[in-house]
C-alpha cells in the first residue's frame, strides 16, 4: 500500500480531478494522503477532506510565503484547529529565501510553531529552500525534546542530512525534485537510512514553486508511482519492501508508535 506523504488537495484546480484521485486511489493502491495547508484561509478546506475522507491526515500551518499577511489571532485559530483534530500534524511550515519574504517575520513564525507542535506532541512538516544552515542552526536551538519532523521534498547538501538525521528527522522525496537532478538526487537518498525514509508527489507542485501546467488524475499517480520507481532504484531493494518499510515510517512519524 502506497502513501503519499505531503500534497496539498486544496490547491488542485478542478474539483473533477480531486475527485477522480481519490477514487481511483481505491484501485491503485494509494492509501493515505498527508495533506499539508499553507495559510488560514485553506485550514478549513483540509478540515473538510478528513472529515470526508479518512485517508486524509491533516496538516496545520504557516508556509513560510504567507507569513507576511497573518490576522492577528492566527496563532490562537492554529491551535484551536489542532486540538479539535487530535490526529492532525502541523504543517506545512519553514524557511525559504527563494522568496522575497522577509526572512525575520518567517523566523519568528516558524519559532511559534515549533513551540505549538512541542506543546500539543504533534508531527511537523518542514519546507526548507536556500535556507538550510538556518533551518538547522534553528533546529540545535529550538527543536522541543521528543519533536518528531518531517523535511518535505528533500534538496539540502550531504552535511546537512547529517545534521538533520542526527536530531531524529525523517526525509521525505519528491517526484519533481528528482527528476530535477536525478543521478545527485537518488545519491543522497542512499544516504538516508531505510527507516527515515519518506516519499511524496507534492501535488499539484510539480513545477518548482507553482502548480504545474499539466496537472490530471494520471498524472498524480504518475508522479507517486514514479517516486516510489526511484526509490526502488536507490534503496536496491523490491518493491513490496519498500511499500512496507515507507508505511511503516509514515506510521511511526505520524504516531509517534512504530507499524513493524
Amino acid at each position: 500500500m502506497l502513501t503519499d506523504m505531503h500534497l496539498h488537495l486544496q490547491d488542485i484546480p478542478d474539483p473533477l480531478m480531486l475527485k477522480s484521485i481519490l477514487k481511483l486511489a481505491e484501485h491503485l493502491r494509494t492509501g493515505q494522503f498527508v495533506c499539508c495547508a499553507t495559510r488560514p484561509e485553506d485550514w478549513l478546506a483540509v478540515e473538510k477532506f478528513r472529515t470526508e475522507d479518512r485517508r486524509v491526515v491533516p496538516f496545520f500551518g504557516v508556509h513560510p510565503w504567507y507569513v507576511a499577511k497573518l490576522p492577528a489571532d492566527w496563532y490562537a485559530m492554529l491551535e484551536s484547529f489542532l486540538k479539535r483534530n487530535p490526529g492532525a500534524g502541523v504543517g506545512e511550515v519553514g524557511l525559504d529565501k527563494a522568496r522575497n519574504v522577509d526572512l525575520a517575520r518567517q523566523t519568528e513564525v516558524f519559532h511559534r510553531q515549533l513551540e505549538l507542535a512541542g506543546r500539543l506532541a504533534r508531527p511537523l512538516a518542514i519546507h526548507c529552500v536556500r535556507a538550510w544552515s538556518d533551518l538547522v542552526n534553528i533546529l540545535k536551538r529550538s527543536l522541543p525534546a521528543k519533536t518528531r519532523f518531517m523535511v518535505h521534498s528533500f534538496q539540502g547538501s550531504p552535511q546537512v542530512l547529517k545534521d538533520l538525521l542526527n536530531l531524529g528527522g525523517y526525509i521525505s522525496f519528491s517526484w519533481k525534485s528528482l527528476q530535477r537532478d536525478t543521478e545527485e538526487s537518488i545519491a543522497a537518498m542512499r544516504n538516508v537510512p531505510l527507516d527515515r525514509l519518506l516519499l511524496e508527489t507534492d501535488f499539484p507542485y510539480t513545477e518548482p514553486g507553482r502548480i504545474g501546467a499539466d496537472v490530471h488524475d494520471e498524472k498524480y499517480f504518475e508522479s507517486l508511482q514514479g517516486i516510489y520507481n526511484l526509490a526502488v532504484r536507490a534503496k536496491g531493494i523490491d518493491e513490496d519492501a519498500l511499500e512496507k518499510a515507507v508505511w511503516a515510517n509514515g506510521t511511526a512519524f505520524l504516531s509517534g508508535t512504530s507499524a513493524r
